[in-house]
């Protein structure tokens, strides 16, 4: 077995392992630097790849099934590599979820490589035929199957009318093998996600309830219309509280303020009364030390609110003397550094808060998915709900659903322009 990246599979020891023989490798023997340089392997010479024994006299590897892991953040070039190296592939499987973050390209010019080889073949696929025996695990569909999961699904399908690309999974996705059961997750917490992003596919198991449970100080603090939801929006209002830039002690100094363009070059947005709460959150869960809460993950769309909130933390003195004596660890980082991860609490800051209705990338709905599906016992979103259910039908959906099991807390401090829900 051979475990890689997918471009370290172009390795020129393992393609000499499995007796790969190029046009450059035998131009190289030629030459009197052989000993002291590799020959990279170009597109140019895979037409003249041919098999000998390998250096060590032995038989050449043969690698006919090939496995790549989290296939869906992969560029399509970066996954062929480990598929045509070492000329002998005849299984692939792929694993992924298209509806999470994908592959990441800076260049505007290379749209087409955002989307995956994962991703093209679930859209073009046929619908795999699969021959195993009926799970028999019970599932809990308590939460999926509420009043507030319809009304969020039927809010998501009224907005998208007219729109050429639906969201449907089951016909964006058909020809992939969903599995479809989660360990991670309350099932209140995995109730919105299965709905609209996966069509309600997505179940949990029914002693996962028994095992995951909402932190008590956050319970007894913003109680909920049903106590077993594990899910609380913080809307913390005001139409204008995001900023533009990095945040830094330099911004105003005594001498003046920073040039405006400094900032508007730019594009990573932060805002302090969202940080101030998840720090002020913190706080009250570290006081009450929940035994089912040992690990806190803090995660947001924008570096520049990741800044603000580590700063945040390093500079207060109560918080880290509380770190220093309690086993609870924290980490703060963006949506795209969480994929794949998991902590026992996720607090979300949502940042975007703008009269204009604007929240860039946040209208991905796949970042979205990685956001709220990071939580095991209980799951937090802050952000300002009447900006952010304006701008896209998914967050729009998301209040709506939270208003319908009634988890919102107000925490709006202009009584004289409160936002309606």
């Amino acid at each position: 077995m051979i475990v890689s990246t997918s471009t370290g599979a172009a390795d020129p020891r393992l393609l000499a392992a499995c007796g790969i023989v190029t046009a450059a490798d035998e131009a190289s023997k030629d030459s009197q630097q052989k000993s002291k340089t590799h020959v990279a392997v170009k597109a140019s010479d895979l037409s003249a790849l041919a098999r000998t024994d390998a250096p060590d006299g032995l038989a050449p590897l043969s690698l006919p099934f090939v496995i790549v892991d989290e296939a869906c953040q992969s560029v399509e070039p970066a996954t062929l590599i480990p598929v045509t190296a070492s000329n002998s592939c005849r299984s692939l499987v792929m694993l992924g979820d298209p509806c999470q973050l994908p592959p990441t390209v800076r260049s505007a010019d290379a749209t087409p490589l955002s989307v995956s080889l994962m991703e093209r073949l679930a859209m073009t696929l046929p619908v795999p035929s699969v021959s195993s025996p009926v799970d028999s695990t019970l599932k809990d569909t308590s939460f999926l199957d509420t009043l507030a999961v319809k009304q969020a699904m039927s809010s998501v399908r009224s907005r998208e009318r007219g729109e050429r690309q639906q969201s449907s999974y089951r016909k964006r996705f058909a020809g992939s093998l969903l599995l479809s059961i989660q360990y991670r997750m309350h099932p209140s917490i995995a109730a919105f996600p299965s709905a609209i992003f996966y069509d309600g596919l997505l179940s949990t198991p029914s002693f996962m309830s028994d095992q995951r449970s909402f932190p008590r100080v956050l319970n007894s603090m913003m109680p909920c219309g049903n106590p077993s939801i594990c899910v609380r929006m913080i809307d913390v209002g005001g139409r204008g509280n995001e900023r533009r830039g990095m945040p830094s002690r330099f911004t105003r100094t005594v001498f003046g303020s920073v040039a405006p363009s400094a900032l508007e070059e730019q594009t990573s947005y932060w805002n302090e009364p969202e940080a101030q709460r998840v720090v002020a959150l913190i706080k009250d869960i570290l006081t009450d030390d929940d035994p089912e809460v040992k690990t806190i993950g803090i995660i947001t769309p924008y570096n520049a609110q990741v800044q603000l909130i580590k700063g945040m933390i390093a500079s207060d003195r109560d918080l880290q003397e509380m770190l220093g004596r309690l086993p609870a660890t924290i980490e703060v980082k963006s949506v795209d550094g969480y994929q794949g991860r998991e902590r026992d609490l996720i607090i979300f800051s949502a940042v975007r808060s703008n009269r204009q209705g604007t929240i860039g990338f946040l209208h991905d709905w796949r970042r979205m998915n990685v956001a709220l599906t990071r939580a095991k016992n209980g799951l937090v979103v802050l952000g300002d709900l009447t900006t952010l259910s304006e701008a896209d039908k998914h967050w729009d959906a998301l209040t709506k659903w939270a208003a319908g099991v009634r988890c919102i807390v107000d925490d709006w401090d202009s009584p004289e322009d409160e936002p309606s829900i």
